[in-house]
C-alpha cells in the first residue's frame, strides 16, 4: 500500500513552491477564509491544485489551513491540512479535456440525464455543495459538466462571463437549445444559474427562501407557480458553453 507523507512535509521538500501542482487523493471542503467554517465549495479527489499560502517565510507550526488555487477552474479557497492527502502532479501539455464546441454539444443529453438522475435522489440545497447529493446552483451545473470532462468556472457570475453570450431574454425563448445556461439576478450581478432542458423547462438547485430547497424543474413560460414566476422575473440572459476552461489558455 502506498504511504503518503503529511502535506506540510511535502510542501517543505519543494520550499512551498507556487508553481508545483498537487493532486488530491481524497474529497475535501473549501472554505471562504482561514478561520471560519463557511463552505464555498467541495472538491473531488483527483483534482489538481497549487499552493498560494503559505510560503517558506510564512509557515508556522500553528497553521491549520492553506490557501490553494485549483487547476481545472482557477478557483481559490482555503482547505484544512487535517485529513489532506496529496501527491505531486506533473502537468502534461495537453490535459484531456473536451474543448471543441461540437464535442461539448454531443455531451448535452448525458449532462441533462445526469442532472435528472440527481433530481430523483433525496437532496437539499447546500451552499458550496458540489459533491452531491446536495448542491448549490452553480455547484450542480459545474459538476454536471465536470462529470463529462468539461471544465467550467465555479460561481454563477464567473460562468456567465465564461460562456458565449447568446442574447438578453424578453418574451421569446425559441433560440434556446438544450444545455444552454440561464443566468438570474439583477443589473449589478448574476447570483443564480440553471440549465435549459427544452420546451421552456430548466433544471436548477434553488434554496429555501424563494425556491424548492434542492434540485427542481421550473418553467420560463407564463405560470401560476410562484417559484417559476419569481425566477422568471430575475432572468438576465442565456449563455452556451463552447469551450472547456484551460489554465494555460484561459484569461483569468
Amino acid at each position: 500500500m502506498k504511504k503518503y507523507k503529511d502535506p506540510i512535509s511535502l510542501f517543505k521538500q519543494t520550499n512551498f513552491s507556487k508553481t508545483i501542482w498537487w493532486k488530491l487523493k481524497v474529497n475535501i471542503s473549501g472554505y471562504q477564509n482561514q478561520t471560519e467554517n463557511k463552505l464555498v465549495t467541495e472538491i473531488f479527489k483527483s483534482r489538481i491544485f497549487k499552493l498560494i499560502y503559505p510560503d517558506s517565510h510564512q509557515y508556522s507550526h500553528q497553521l491549520s489551513r492553506i490557501l490553494i488555487q485549483l487547476y481545472e477552474d482557477g478557483y481559490v479557497c482555503w482547505v484544512n491540512l487535517n485529513g489532506l492527502i496529496i501527491e505531486k502532479h506533473e502537468l502534461r501539455k495537453t490535459e484531456k479535456v473536451k474543448n471543441g464546441q461540437s464535442l461539448i454539444m454531443d455531451q448535452v443529453p448525458s449532462i441533462l440525464k445526469w442532472i435528472e438522475d440527481q433530481a430523483d435522489l433525496t437532496n437539499k440545497y447546500l451552499w458550496g455543495g458540489t459533491l452531491g447529493p446536495n448542491f448549490d446552483c452553480s455547484g450542480l451545473i459545474q459538476t454536471a459538466f465536470f462529470k463529462h470532462h468539461i471544465y467550467i468556472p465555479r460561481d454563477s457570475y464567473q460562468i456567465k462571463s465564461f460562456c458565449k453570450h447568446l442574447f438578453y431574454l424578453e418574451e421569446s425563448y425559441d433560440s434556446l437549445q438544450p444545455g444552454d445556461l440561464l443566468f438570474f439576478g439583477n443589473k449589478m450581478k448574476c447570483d443564480h444559474i440553471g440549465i435549459y432542458k427544452g420546451d421552456g423547462l430548466y433544471y436548477h438547485s434553488s434554496g429555501r427562501e424563494f425556491g424548492r430547497n434542492g434540485i427542481g424543474l421550473d418553467t420560463l413560460k407564463n405560470s401560476h407557480d410562484k417559484i417559476s414566476t419569481h425566477y422568471k422575473s430575475k432572468l438576465i440572459s442565456a449563455g452556451r458553453i463552447v469551450k472547456s476552461y484551460r489554465w494555460d489558455r484561459t484569461i483569468r
